[in-house]
C-alpha cells in the first residue's frame, strides 16, 4: 500500500490498491460471475471485499482466515447499526472466506457430530461403545457422506436405547431382552409409528449388537432371533410419461430465460434431469459425478463407489449429452472436478429435490428425485428392456428389486388383460343389440322414425324419394350393426 492511503478511512479506493490486491479483486469478481450470483449480489458482496482489504491492509495471501475474519467481522459490527445490513456483510465476508480457502488449497472442515447431544441420558459404558461402533462405521462410508450418515446411525441407536433405559435401566448390555423390545415396539406402535419404521429400528439395533458381540462383549442373544413385523412391500412410485413432460418444459423455459443466472441454472437443472429419468441415477450419484467420470463420445459414464460402494457403467441418451454439452461451457470455475456446480460448490443434499419442488408449482406436477429413477425403470421395461439389463443399469443388488419395478408394468398380464376385456365389450355389445326391439314394433322408437320418414316419400321428387330410401335403410343397419360403418351405396 502507498503512503497516501489514509487508513482510518471505511474504504480505499481499489486503484491505491497493490498491483496484486487489484488482480485478486479481479478474479474474484470473474469468480462469483461464473457462480450466477445476480448482479446485486455482486455488488454486495465486491464491497464487504473492498472493506476488508482496507481495514487489514494486506496483500490477500496474507490475509489469517482466522484472526482477521474475526476484526474483519468486529469492524463490521461497530460500523453498521442495521440488522439487515451486517447480516448481508456476514454473508458477503463468508463467501469471501471461501474463496481465499480455495486458492489457498484448504478443504472445508468436515462438521463433526455432536456426540455429546445423542448420549444424554445414557450410561457412560454404553456411550463408549456407541463411539466405537459409530468411528468403525464410517471407515466404510465416502467421506462426503460420513458426518450425516453418522449423526443418522448415531440418532436412530439412541432413540432406541434411550427409551429402553429410561423406561427400565439398563446396567449391562445382557439386559437388552426380547420383552424390552416388545415394550418399546408396544409404546411405538401406539405412538402411529409405522411397522416399516419399527423394523429399521430393529435391523440398526441388531446390526450395533454383532459388532459389539465380535469385539467380546456378551449379548442376549435371543434379541437377534427377533422376527421383523409383517409390512405391506411398497410399489415404487414412478410418475406418468404426462407429468413428466411437463416438469421437462418447465425445465426447459427455465433455460431459455433472459436471466443469466436463472438461464445456467435452467440449463444445468435439464442435465441432472435428464441423468436421472434416462440413465437412473441418485440423487448422491448426480451430486458426486466428476467430469472425469463422463466419456460423451461412447455416450457412457462410469459411477464409482455408489451405494454399497459399487461401480458401474450407465449409457447416455443422446438427449442426455446434448443437455450436458449445453451445461459444461457454463459450468465455471470450482475448487473440485464435480460436474455440477453450484456457486462454486458441488450441489448440496437437498439442491435438487428443492429444484424439482420450485418446477412442480409451477406446472401443477409433484414429483421428487428417485421418482425420476423409479420412472427410468419403468420407461425401461415398457420399451422391452430385458429385466438383469434394467437391473445392471441402476445397479441393484438383487434381482427382486428390480422386479419391484417390473410390477408397475406387465406387459404380459396387460396384454392378457385387454384382450379379455375385448371380449367381454364385445359379449356387452350383443347383449345390447339382443335387447333393442324389432323395426316391425309399430311403438318402438325405430318404428316411430321410419314412419316419420315415410311421411316424406310423398311430398318429394324422385331424387328425395331415393336419398329418404337410403336414410331408411341406415337406420335399420344402425340398429343392427351399431359399430358398422353406414353403406353411403345403398
Amino acid at each position: 500500500m502507498t503512503s497516501r492511503i489514509d487508513h482510518n478511512a471505511t474504504f480505499v479506493p481499489v486503484r491505491f490498491w497493490s498491483p496484486a490486491n487489484q488482480g485478486f479483486y479481479k478474479r474474484y469478481r470473474e469468480w462469483l460471475v461464473a457462480g450466477g450470483y445476480t448482479d446485486a449480489t455482486l455488488q454486495q458482496y465486491t464491497v464487504v471485499l473492498r472493506l476488508a482489504i482496507s481495514i487489514l491492509n494486506k496483500e490477500y495471501w496474507q490475509i489469517d482466515l482466522t484472526h482477521d475474519v474475526v476484526k474483519v467481522r468486529q469492524r463490521i459490527d461497530e460500523r453498521y447499526s442495521s440488522a439487515a445490513t451486517r447480516q448481508s456483510y456476514h454473508k458477503g465476508l463468508h463467501k469471501l472466506v471461501e474463496y481465499l480457502a480455495n486458492i489457498q488449497g484448504r478443504p472445508k472442515p468436515a462438521k463433526p457430530i455432536n456426540r455429546a447431544y445423542f448420549l444424554d441420558g445414557l450410561p457412560d459404558w454404553l456411550g463408549d461403545q456407541l463411539r466405537t461402533y459409530i468411528r468403525v462405521s464410517q471407515r466404510n462410508w465416502l467421506p462426503e457422506v460420513r458426518c450425516l450418515r453418522g449423526a443418522n446411525l448415531i440418532g436412530r441407536l439412541t432413540k432406541v436405547l434411550r427409551w429402553i433405559h429410561t423406561d427400565t435401566p439398563l446396567t449391562v448390555l445382557p439386559d437388552l431382552t426380547p420383552d424390552r423390545w416388545f415394550a418399546y415396539v408396544d409404546a411405538r406402535l401406539t405412538d402411529g409409528i409405522s411397522a416399516r419404521s419399527l423394523n429399521g429400528d430393529l435391523a440398526t439395533l441388531i446390526g450395533f449388537l454383532l459388532f459389539v458381540r465380535d469385539g467380546g462383549t456378551p449379548i442376549c442373544e435371543r434379541l437377534l432371533k427377533v422376527e421383523r413385523l409383517k409390512q405391506a412391500t411398497p410399489m415404487p412410485k414412478d410418475v406418468t410419461s404426462e407429468r413428466l413432460r411437463l416438469v421437462q418444459n418447465a425445465i426447459t423455459d427455465e433455460s431459455q430465460r433472459e436471466h443469466r443466472a436463472c438461464q445456467r441454472m435452467g440449463v444445468m437443472d435439464r442435465a441432472w434431469f435428464l441423468l436421472m429419468l434416462h440413465c437412473g441415477l441418485r440423487v448422491g450419484e448426480v451430486r458426486r459425478l466428476l467430469r472425469s467420470d463422463i466419456d460423451l463420445t461412447d455416450q457412457r459414464i462410469r459411477i464409482e463407489q455408489s451405494k454399497g460402494l459399487k461401480d458401474r457403467i450407465v449409457y447416455l441418451s443422446p438427449d442426455t449429452v446434448l443437455a450436458i454439452q449445453a451445461y459444461l461451457p457454463l459450468r465455471g470455475v470450482a475448487a473440485s472436478d464435480h460436474l455440477f456446480i453450484y456457486r462454486h460448490r458441488p450441489l448440496t443434499v437437498t439442491y435438487c429435490a428443492q429444484r424439482l419442488k420450485t418446477y412442480g408449482k409451477r406446472c401443477g406436477v409433484t414429483v421428487t428425485p428417485h421418482q425420476l429413477r423409479h420412472s427410468c425403470a419403468t420407461l425401461l421395461l415398457n420399451a422391452g428392456a430385458p429385466i438383469v439389463t434394467v437391473q445392471r443399469l441402476l445397479g441393484h443388488r438383487h434381482i427382486d428389486t428390480t422386479l419391484g419395478y417390473a410390477r408397475l408394468y406387465d406387459r404380459t398380464i396387460a396384454d392378457d388383460y385387454f384382450t379379455a376385456m375385448r371380449v367381454v365389450e364385445q359379449r356387452f355389445v350383443e347383449q345390447r343389440l339382443s335387447a333393442v326391439p324389432s323395426t316391425d314394433d309399430t311403438n318402438s322408437p325405430t318404428a316411430h322414425l321410419l314412419n316419420l320418414v315415410n311421411q316424406l316419400i310423398d311430398d318429394g321428387n324422385t331424387d328425395q324419394q331415393a336419398l329418404i330410401q337410403q336414410l331408411k335403410s341406415s337406420i335399420r343397419q344402425l340398429v343392427h350393426q351399431p359399430n358398422a360403418p353406414i353403406d353411403t351405396d345403398t
